[in-house]
């Protein structure tokens, strides 16, 4: 591993990772209805920086990412059998993606469900581009559409709100239940300190300080740039243009078009080619991480194009659930957490697991989190989903752990008696 990165190298790193299509227009959805509070998700994603931060030392000493630890603790069977369940809340974050791409499409013109089919095939399609090229382009757009929602901003007339969005935050927090809250923001928050894909950037540091620094001031900047899509949606609320806005998950890319517009007329379409794009980036980006792990649970699917092909159908399966953007991406990073949750806390506090009672503990998570998952789906669970699902696997998880060592220990104590 190359260890070259400065600490501001790796504070830009983890918030390109970060800020997606997802953290954006999600964001600005939330803010249509929370106000300020829309600003959960990224303020979330910034206390999981800093947390990452704690860790970040002990993470760069071992020189393993977390999967890679419990690689090493249970073995590379629970390993892969980690690497399979990534694919969980890899499908919530392309279907965020997918969700904003078909946003944008609308807005374009491109009715449904023409506009899905469109988004996936040019997710499909420039997940098989050059990787250094597409990251290139797509981070480009995703930059553009930041300096245009600061002018945004400022031709409002928000920034004396956005000077006040940590107490207008703290003020519309109640318009989230506490259980709502705490668990979308626990699950962001450790879906951001157990990310392999984050962690790459941590082992990266060129000292273990530099890692550290990184992830603070990345967490800083994360919690600073996630007011900024709210803070326009509110100041934007209050001169009566968002009235008759149909879906929220267009209320972003629209004032950004809307703003790009009054500069010139061909700026607006502009714009959205540009927010489309960006929505195809980071698609496309998760389509291959998606597609390389289906490669490596399941090796009959070999061939790239197919495990591509198999993981965009996962994403557009969650999509097609009539969510919002963030609840999309939570709900299901919940059923991974609620997989790995146990195990990795018995990690953390040294407890020895066997490789067999690692699997049992993770998949018995897996089966209660997800069937409260696909419950609330099929309408059979209509409050506080995400709650009973988290708190169903973990339940389940420590369940079959602690019973599994119990039985363990009952087979040793009797086998004991009978050497003797």
């Amino acid at each position: 591993m190359d260890r070259v990165l400065s600490s501001v190298q790796i504070a830009a790193l983890l918030v390109s990772a970060s800020y997606g299509i997802g953290f954006l227009f999600g964001s600005g959805e939330l803010a249509l209805t929370h106000g300020m509070a829309g600003s959960i998700y990224g303020f979330a994603t910034g206390l999981g920086m800093l947390a990452l931060a704690v860790v970040a030392k002990p993470l760069w000493q071992s020189g393993l990412s977390v999967w890679d630890l419990f690689g090493r603790a249970y073995g590379s069977q629970q390993r892969g059998l980690v690497a399979a369940l990534s694919l969980v809340w890899m499908a919530g974050v392309l279907a965020a993606q997918i969700h904003g791409g078909v946003a944008v499409a609308r807005l374009l013109g491109a009715p449904d469900p023409y506009g899905l089919i469109i988004v996936l095939v040019l997710i499909y399609a420039a997940a098989q581009m050059s990787l250094r090229i597409a990251s290139g382009v797509f981070a480009g757009c995703l930059l553009l559409s930041g300096v245009v929602l600061v002018y945004t901003l400022v031709a409002a007339d928000g920034l004396a709100l956005y000077w006040q969005a940590v107490p207008r935050f703290v003020e519309d927090l109640d318009t989230f239940s506490p259980t709502q809250m705490g668990t979308m923001s626990l699950a962001v928050c450790l879906l951001v300190v157990t990310g392999a894909d984050y962690h790459q950037f941590v082992m990266s540091g060129r000292t273990a300080q530099c890692a550290v620094v990184g992830c603070a001031t990345a967490g800083l900047a994360l919690i600073l740039i996630g007011f900024l899509p709210t803070a326009v949606v509110v100041a934007m609320q209050t001169t009566g243009v968002l009235v008759d806005m149909p879906d929220g998950k267009q209320v972003i890319p629209w004032l950004l078009s809307r703003s790009a517009g009054h500069l010139s007329g061909s700026l607006g379409a502009a714009m959205l080619v540009a927010l489309s794009l960006a929505a195809l980036g980071s698609g496309a980006a998760i389509l291959r991480a998606m597609a390389s792990a289906i490669s490596t649970t399941l090796p009959g699917i070999g061939r790239r194009r197919l495990a591509s092909a198999s993981a965009l159908v996962i994403g557009a399966m969650l999509a097609a659930r009539d969510q919002g953007i963030v609840e999309t991406m939570v709900s299901v990073n919940i059923v991974y957490l609620a997989s790995v949750g146990v195990c990795f806390s018995a990690l953390l506090a040294d407890i020895n697991l066997t490789p067999q009672r690692a699997r049992a503990t993770m998949v018995a998570g897996l089966i209660a989190s997800g069937g409260v998952y696909a419950a609330s789906w099929l309408g059979l669970l209509s409050t506080q989903a995400d709650a009973s699902s988290l708190v169903a696997g973990l339940a389940a998880s420590m369940g079959v752990a602690v019973g599994f060592g119990f039985v363990a220990g009952h087979r040793r104590t009797r086998m004991t008696r009978s050497s003797r």
